[in-house]
């Protein structure tokens, strides 16, 4: 049996398939290795994943997560889960090359994610060739959650959210500027609590000023990423992520507006992983 997880900044999905078997998807918290101790890798595989799945039927784990790209981080990742299952081949990769795997399987094309943290990249049918790099909330990750978060919480804080919205944004949180510098700038997982803040977007998309800051987000993200691939007209480009699948309706429209096409969109990558992996099954 084959062990699948798709990592990102806010959960990690897991399922076992076989040729005759899938179990359910297992819910845990994001494991990005830049943030997460091996020891909490291997609590969680012990106490929530090997619960619901025998250890003794796993052969081999693949892991797809944010924070992977690069060797040092794989290696992390890849020594915390061989150590709670020495019996399994262990295979790390980017949230990116899931996400290409899910959206694409053996096809060519441009991809990009759109979630807690936003990433983008063209796909060769095997692996990601071309990727502008989405360094991360601090100094990217436009059109991610984490950038509707703290443009929403600058917008706060400094009073240019309109007054009724602020006030209702105030009942549902608390939120005092000192409690929010302090989580931001102290707390543990600052991304996470940051892109939270996308369900009050969501939930007053109605109002003006939420759509403009979702539609200016995309444009950002389109700016600063997608037209640096010099691409053609009408491009394709393939999409997963929970950010672009509440805010599918505006994504299109920017898409159309600067010339891409959305050519398929998910919520998140772990189905269409699922299915890639019955398919080498």
């Amino acid at each position: 049996m084959k062990l699948i997880a798709e990592s990102g900044g806010t959960k990690t999905q897991w399922c076992g398939i076989s040729e005759s078997l899938e179990t359910g998807i297992i819910s845990t918290i994001g494991l990005n290795p830049n943030f997460v101790r091996e020891e909490t890798f291997r609590e969680i595989l012990r106490s929530e994943v090997l619960t619901a799945i025998d250890a003794d039927l796993l052969s081999e784990v693949w892991f797809y997560g944010a924070g992977c790209a690069g060797m040092a981080m794989e290696k992390k990742v890849r020594d915390a889960i061989g150590s709670v299952l020495p019996l399994a081949r262990v295979f790390v990769f980017s949230d990116l090359t899931g996400a290409a795997r899910s959206l694409l399987g053996k096809e060519s094309g441009y991809l990009c994610m759109l979630g807690t943290g936003s990433n983008s990249g063209y796909y060769d049918g095997s692996e990601i060739v071309v990727n502008i790099p989405p360094l991360g909330f601090i100094l990217g990750d436009e059109g991610s959650g984490a950038s509707l978060g703290k443009k929403i919480l600058a917008d706060f804080v400094r009073g240019i959210m309109p007054h009724d919205l602020a006030e209702e944004f105030k009942t549902m949180y608390g939120a005092e500027k000192d409690e929010i510098v302090s989580h931001v700038y102290r707390g543990h997982f600052p991304s996470r609590y940051i892109g939270g803040f996308v369900k009050f977007i969501n939930e007053h998309l109605d109002y003006k000023y939420c759509s403009d800051l979702v539609r200016s987000s995309f444009n950002e993200f389109v700016n600063r990423n997608l037209k640096l691939y010099n691409t053609g007209d009408k491009t394709e480009i393939a999409v997963t992520g929970s950010v672009a699948w509440y805010f599918r309706g505006i994504l299109e429209e920017v898409f159309r507006e600067n010339g891409f096409v959305i050519s398929a969109i998910s919520k998140d990558p772990v189905k269409g992983l699922i299915n890639y992996h019955k398919m080498k099954e």
